[in-house]
């Protein structure tokens, strides 16, 4: 057996540190540069659904914390709560389009806010709703923390309560917070414009915010200047109140450094308490007094 372990040493050493240094800027590369061809909205999402199976994989296999690796059981019960927040979301999505998005759309129109730089290059398109996006969706998520009636009335806390993380935590959300989640994008939308490039930044963002919350051993020091990598958001997710109250920006770490909430710090543990509350809690809690 230690002979065993002792060959496999030097290929689970390697594998490591390709991972730490080169996933997290190849997958954003992928992203971008399939903005810059163009993709169609399949490509993008072959390429969220591989790049999810390869981080769960790699969670599997060389887990940054082994203790967060999940039974069967823990990961059938996340994926029927992420299932359940998938289907609120698209539902409130649909309720949006119907009315709050299609107001907003005759409105822009209307007042010809269409200020989008089409002329621009597509990557800079991308970076630049990327990061407006983020810059709107920050300080929502910042009051959810500050103001105690929105983090309970968000079901925010929801997404806090897990003790164990990973990919599938990045949208791991109660379903009420889609009515909150969803609109930053709209708000942008509204401001710039900037459709064209949606696909990709569904793609960017999303790939971004699984590899966030990955149990993984991801390098910080060069890619952690803009994006938000994984060390940032599990400080942010910690059980302390002071070190949650940090990092705000799930997926663009730029404007916390700019608004001083910005903490490069290791963390011990995560949740909102020393367990976690079973799933039926998770649901209640936007309603409980």
């Amino acid at each position: 057996m230690v002979g065993k372990s002792n060959t496999f040493a030097p290929v689970e050493c390697a594998l490591r540190q390709s991972v730490y240094w080169a996933l997290q800027p190849v997958l954003i590369g992928i992203s971008l540069y399939s903005a810059h061809t163009r993709a169609s909205l399949d490509s993008h999402t072959l390429f969220i659904i591989v790049a999810f199976c390869l981080i769960t994989l790699l969670e599997v296999l060389i887990p940054a914390r082994p203790e967060w690796r999940k039974s069967v059981r823990e990961n059938l019960a996340l994926f029927g709560f992420v299932f359940v927040a998938a289907t609120a979301y698209v539902a409130i999505e649909m309720l949006y389009e119907m009315s709050i998005f299609k107001w907003m759309a005759d409105l822009s129109t209307a007042w010809q806010l269409e200020i989008w730089p089409s002329q621009w290059p597509i990557i800079a398109q991308v970076l630049l709703i990327f990061s407006a996006f983020e810059l709107v969706n920050y300080w929502y998520h910042r009051a959810s923390h500050r103001w105690s009636w929105l983090w309970k009335l968000s079901g925010h806390s929801a997404h806090h309560a897990f003790k164990k993380l990973s990919g599938l935590n990045a949208v791991a959300n109660h379903p009420v917070e889609a009515f909150f989640l969803i609109l930053p994008r709209a708000i942008v939308g509204f401001l710039l414009g900037g459709e064209v490039v949606g696909v990709a930044f569904v793609s960017l963002t999303t790939v971004t915010a699984i590899l966030a919350h990955s149990n993984l051993n991801l390098n910080s020091a060069i890619v952690g200047w803009f994006f938000t990598t994984n060390r940032y958001h599990i400080h942010h997710h910690s059980q302390v109140i002071s070190e949650s109250n940090t990092n705000y920006g799930c997926v663009c770490i730029v404007w916390d450094r700019l608004f001083g909430t910005f903490a490069d710090a290791n963390t011990q543990d995560t949740g909102i308490g020393n367990k976690q509350p079973s799933y039926k809690a998770l649901y209640l809690m936007p309603f409980k007094r």
